[in-house]
């Protein structure tokens, strides 16, 4: 997804970073404009004229729209992108949902308008998907939607869908919840959206940013008012968001970096841990250290010999540490159990920042279902993918997808962790507050992403980064190596280990 800001007063650039659930901006929009001496109507203008603008951005050649109205203020939006259409000379086409259904205030004002340019309104049954091109303009439902969806909408969203047109979304992709981005039956598949005011908390995340596609943000000129008035639900973020790591000191040595020992690797299991140690190294920490199976050492070593590795004396190298990363290919044997036991006994003993990944999460899980204790230390991240959060929260994976806000929540609560829950839009949590991440793409759904992210994570704990700082800071240069690679060669065939050089360049900057 790219960020594509469209700000009247870009020194209000930061509300382009901000989040919010649906009925903030709904509930403060207007006090926010009447603050700035900007009526209803004049947002409405606004909110369509922008949407046109980023729609002949797009498909400059285009000279055919087809636009889908509802009957509330998001139908007023397309009804104001189709006049300024139809003023410019482009053939537009307008179907309404109910078309003989009377509308009211500026909505029925932006179909005045419309009809007065010679415009003329169709039920959407009469469309047909003709042969010559044209851009298709969502302007159904806005963000009120809650339950399932009704007919006629799910039949017109459906034929929208199977139409080989391109698709742009006005606010938010109709048929889609606002707030968690959860298809409410089905959804329009936009190839772009254009969003207002505020950015809405589901379209960034899981398969609402999927069903999104680009998004673009317009604040519509009330972004100071606006900011003071609401609270966010999130922060939105990508690796532009840091300032560059502090430059090193000339007479610093490896130790200040800190001491990482990375668990896992257990018999014929030696890649996931190597690639995690191997990431760690390149991200900074000073010393990596691997404790593995003895038969993985040589696995875990081999071309790589800064490298250190040990099989044996696990309490011994727990007290080397300063961090300690738990869980790519540790497997779920008993050598597996008891080093999990053993490490978490270590660290709440002895507190020190830890990272638990991979089948370090489906011990925890287990321990907690058998009741010996959840709670971890609170310098301890989690990084699970919506299978893993759902088996550590006893939930199905389909309601972790639905609601990736609430599950990550539920995750620090119930473990007592800094959180991140990977996937398109990574979410990140700790108690009180939440960023979620801009960056990243469809190649890097491949093994292994997962193992890398997981040695960036643990180098800045290492290197003295607090708990959501180096969650935030990781997943952010780990999506930006991603983006990194897939522009120099596409996203198909992208692996895990691709990412580890672009880390050393990243973390250089």
């Amino acid at each position: 997804m790219t960020l594509r800001p469209l700000l009247h007063n870009f020194a209000e650039r930061s509300l382009s970073h901000k989040i919010y659930v649906a009925g903030t901006v709904r509930d403060k929009e207007s006090v926010a404009a009447k603050r700035a001496g900007v009526s209803m109507w004049t947002l409405m203008e606004r909110a369509g004229t922008s949407a046109y603008r980023a729609l002949r951005n797009r498909w400059p050649e285009m000279t055919r729209i087809v636009v889908f109205v509802g009957t509330g203020n998001n139908g007023g939006d397309g009804y104001v992108l189709a006049t300024q259409a139809r003023q410019d000379g482009l053939t537009v086409s307008v179907y309404s949902i109910e078309p003989s259904q009377p509308l009211k205030g500026d909505a029925l004002t932006a179909r005045e308008m419309y009809e007065k340019e010679g415009g003329s309104v169709n039920p959407c049954s009469d469309y047909q998907d003709e042969s010559d091109e044209h851009v298709i303009v969502d302007a159904l439902l806005g963000t009120g939607l809650s339950g399932e969806l009704r007919e006629p909408y799910h039949n017109v969203i459906d034929k929208i869908n199977a139409s080989a047109a391109p698709v742009l979304s006005v606010d938010i992709p109709s048929g889609m919840h606002a707030d968690t981005g959860q298809n409410l039956g089905t959804v329009i598949q936009a190839e772009c959206t254009v969003t207002f005011v505020g950015i809405k908390s589901g379209l960034v995340t899981g398969q609402g940013k999927g069903y999104a596609g680009e998004l673009i943000f317009d604040d519509l000129g009330i972004a100071t008012p606006f900011l003071e008035e609401s609270q966010p639900k999130a922060r939105w973020i990508d690796f532009g968001s840091y300032q560059p790591l502090p430059k090193r000191k000339v007479d610093t040595h490896k130790s200040h970096y800190g001491r990482l020992l990375c668990i896992g690797g257990n018999a014929e299991m030696s890649g996931a841990i190597r690639m995690t140690a191997e990431s760690a190294m390149r991200s900074g920490a000073g010393m990596v250290k691997v404790f593995c199976h003895e038969n993985s050492t040589l696995a875990v070593s081999l071309g790589r010999p800064e490298i250190m590795v040990s099989s044996s004396a696990l309490e011994e190298q727990l007290k080397w540490a300063t961090c300690i990363a738990i869980g790519p290919g540790l497997g779920r044997d008993e050598w597996a159990e008891t080093t999990m036991m053993k490490t978490l006994d270590h660290v709440r003993r002895t507190p020190k920042p830890l990272v638990i990944d991979a089948d370090g999460l489906y011990w925890l899980s287990k321990m907690r279902k058998q009741s010996l204790g959840a709670k971890v230390t609170p310098l301890t991240v989690i990084t699970p993918h919506a299978a893993e959060a759902a088996r550590l929260l006893d939930a199905d994976v389909q309601e972790v997808n639905d609601q990736r806000y609430l599950a990550v929540e539920e995750l620090t609560r119930m473990y007592h962790v800094t959180s991140i829950l990977k996937g398109a839009g990574t979410l990140i949590h700790e108690q009180g507050q939440m960023s979620v991440c801009a960056g990243g793409n469809s190649g890097m759904a491949t093994a292994g992403m997962g193992d890398v992210l997981t040695g960036v994570v643990s180098a800045m704990l290492a290197q003295g980064m607090p708990p959501y700082d180096a969650a935030c800071y990781s997943v952010c240069l780990h999506a930006q190596a991603g983006d990194n690679i897939a522009k120099s060669q596409g996203q198909r065939g992208m692996l895990a280990t691709d990412l580890i050089s672009e880390f050393v360049k990243l973390v250089n900057t």
